[in-house]
């Protein structure tokens, strides 16, 4: 199994949530941990949670010129970027007919153009690692569609799209892909729907978190292409 111990790992979305989790774990096993998010208070109240040795640095992932400068510090701190974890993410829940254009492209910045911008900033340094790794945190809603999601259903699906081209054309640069679709998660995101979700029927992010950690440790010989994790009574 591959060793995760001084991996260098990026890590957006990672004040609160799924990506914290996985800060989390990364750190646990000893990786050199990059925390991202927006809102530099958030990150450093994260930062404290953290295990061992991390970095804090606020980006909007949104932003060209912000993702630049993220990557620009990872490279005169690090020299290499081994693991990449998108999962900044937003989530609109209405019905098509009231979503708007500012939430339409919300969702498509924030859940696609993020991902976009990110992984093809960190490239270089990911070719620089021996074992580089992506890891695109998406959702069931890449997959499947429901009703009153119709913003970020788009922007998963996309999503799911891109990763899966992302992973043909790095594949011959020894850099894998994949791609994590979980269910109904305790986050947030729970809060923006229209009606009462018990919390003991989904998963926790710590959940997702081990999944992400069992496809990173994978032998260089084996690839984790996607993942759907769905809650034990299933989907809401």
């Amino acid at each position: 199994m591959r060793k995760l111990k001084d991996s260098v790992a990026v890590v957006t979305g990672a004040s609160r949530g799924i990506g914290l989790a996985i800060a989390k774990r990364l750190a646990g096993v000893g990786a050199e941990v990059v925390l991202v998010a927006r809102h530099a208070k958030a990150l450093e109240r994260a930062k404290k949670k953290i295990p061992g040795r991390a970095l804090a640095v606020a980006a909007d992932v949104t932003i060209p010129g912000e993702v630049g400068r993220l990557f620009r510090r990872v490279k005169k701190l690090y020299g290499r970027l081994d693991i990449l974890v998108n999962c900044a993410g937003t989530f609109t829940y209405k019905p098509f007919r009231e979503t708007t254009l500012d939430d339409w492209r919300n969702n498509i910045e924030t859940n696609l153009t993020a991902l976009f911008l990110t992984t093809q900033a960190a490239l270089p340094l990911l070719t620089c690692a021996e074992n580089p790794h992506v890891v695109n945190i998406l959702s069931m809603s890449s997959a499947r569609a429901f009703p009153n999601c119709s913003a970020y259903t788009a922007s998963k699906f996309g999503a799911l799209g891109l990763t899966r081209v992302i992973r043909k054309e790095l594949r011959p640069q020894g850099v894998r892909v994949t791609a994590v679709l979980p269910g109904l998660t305790d986050t947030q995101m729970l809060g923006e729907f229209g009606f009462e979700i018990s919390r003991a029927q989904v998963m926790q992010p710590e959940d997702v978190a081990d999944a992400v950690i069992a496809a990173l440790r994978q032998p260089a010989r084996t690839a984790v292409e996607e993942i759907l994790l769905m809650p034990s009574s299933g989907a809401v």
